[in-house]
């Protein structure tokens, strides 16, 4: 069944498929560019540090990056899910790739290897995800997104997240070699979190719908004055495109295919969640085939991922919590973003300045948006009938996965590779108990 439009009041200045006025496409298209810069940038600067990449191999790294977020954004808004969703390099991606690297060097293996064998995990989970995809598999796994499952997920996703928005708006590690508190990044950051939290409380529409591009440029030119912002990364020539195999020919290793293909399978949910959260605030009730098409697309983005080298891309729900600051739900100005961004790939000058947003400023605006996120979370929570069966299955999600966020990474390391990259991530853990809680152990019996 087709999308269908809710029938609800809406607050959006712009739906889903109005056309805002030139200057209001502009400006939310710049906004956009810079929401999506900030959720991308630190991904492939950490995987390159891990991986012993010079200044310059950094930087193409990140330009494939930002291309390939571009691109898969539009195919997926044109011919996939079609909702304004920003594709990004996956948590659970980042967190393979980093625990990948420290297990593949202390083997005695080089990041070039270890790279090339993740390119292959790629390619193949994309080709698996475009199967169930076209199968139509991913149009029943929706089902089990309940409103206790999707609350749940929007909550674990708040929690999980808030360790590093707080370390990153502090600015701690900002500065080479400091582990501490820089008290005054620290107050320039809490003040940019209530400037911002005022831009979206503002009376004029205008200011409430650019608060966060506002606020970015500001944190950004307040840097500027102090002295904060670094140094600029070398980068050479005026345009320069994407190149296949950013680590080498694909190598076969049995151990991270198998990793990949289940790490595949495992962010269908977050697939699924994204539409379903992001529907929620453009008014839209996704039907089975934009959840085929997006199981289509999100298996294409992974084989584009692993044929260039980069972090697997995967929806991301934060958009959710943009729109509903923004107040503008038209799929124009982000396709003009997301061309924007493939542009952005392909100069590496423009990029080199871009790649100059202070970490802590991305981190201030986006603390905002994710405050939206625990609203939706609460929402879907508020719809449940609340009684023994309930709280027991949303109070063990929350309690497990929440409670492995807490446990040291390094403590997972003595387990096998395959049980602690599932075992060790939170979000995935807890979302799977309550799935398997509500359906399994005490599902509801059907009344007759």
């Amino acid at each position: 069944m087709e999308a269908q439009q809710e029938k609800k009041a809406s607050t959006n200045i712009y739906e889903l498929n109005d056309r805002p006025p030139l200057s209001v496409t502009i400006t939310a298209a710049l906004q956009w560019f810079f929401v999506i810069l900030s959720s991308s940038l630190v991904v492939p600067l950490v995987v390159g540090q891990a991986y012993g990449l010079g200044s310059a191999d950094i930087g193409v790294f990140m330009q494939q990056t930002f291309f390939l977020i571009g691109l898969a954004s539009i195919l997926q808004v044109l011919f996939g899910h079609r909702l304004p969703l920003t594709e990004g390099p996956a948590g659970m991606w980042w967190g393979i790739f980093i625990i990948l690297a420290n297990l593949g060097m202390a083997a005695g293996k080089s990041p070039q290897d270890i790279g090339r064998s993740l390119e292959m995990g790629l390619i193949i989970t994309g080709i698996m995800l475009v199967g169930l995809g076209v199968t139509g598999i991913i149009g029943k796994i929706q089902k089990l997104f309940t409103p206790l499952v999707t609350g749940g997920y929007i909550l674990l996703l708040a929690v999980s997240l808030s360790s590093s928005l707080m370390k990153g708006l502090l600015g701690i590690g900002y500065t080479p070699g400091q582990t501490g508190i820089p008290p005054k990044i620290a107050l320039v950051s809490i003040g940019l979190v209530v400037f911002t939290f005022m831009m979206i409380r503002s009376k004029h529409k205008y200011i409430r719908s650019f608060a966060i591009l506002i606020s970015m440029l500001v944190g950004w030119l307040v840097y500027g004055l102090l002295g904060w912002t670094k140094p600029l990364p070398e980068m050479h020539g005026l345009v320069s495109l994407p190149t296949p195999f950013f680590w080498g020919t694909p190598e076969f290793d049995l151990g991270t295919i198998l990793i990949s293909m289940l790490t595949g399978l495992i962010l269908l949910t977050n697939l699924v969640a994204s539409i379903v959260v992001v529907g929620k605030v453009v008014h839209v009730q996704a039907g089975e085939a934009e959840y085929r098409r997006g199981g289509i697309f999100t298996g294409l983005a992974h084989m584009l991922s692993g044929t260039f080298g980069i972090v697997g891309l995967v929806p991301l729900s934060i958009t959710a919590g943009v729109i509903q600051v923004t107040r503008i739900a038209s799929r124009l100005p982000f396709l003009t973003a997301c061309g924007l961004f493939m542009l952005l790939g392909m100069l590496p000058q423009v990029s080199r300045v871009l790649s100059g947003l202070p970490a802590p400023v991305g981190y201030a605006v986006s603390f905002v948006s994710f405050t939206q996120l625990i609203g939706f979370g609460l929402q879907d929570l508020g719809k449940v009938t609340w009684n023994e069966r309930t709280i027991m299955i949303i109070g063990f999600g929350l309690l497990t996965g929440i409670g492995i966020m807490f446990v040291p990474p390094e403590a997972m390391m003595t387990l096998p590779p395959f049980v602690s990259y599932i075992f060790g991530n939170g979000l995935v853990m807890g979302v799977l108990l309550i799935i398997f809680l509500e359906q399994i152990v005490l599902r509801e019996k059907r009344k007759l």
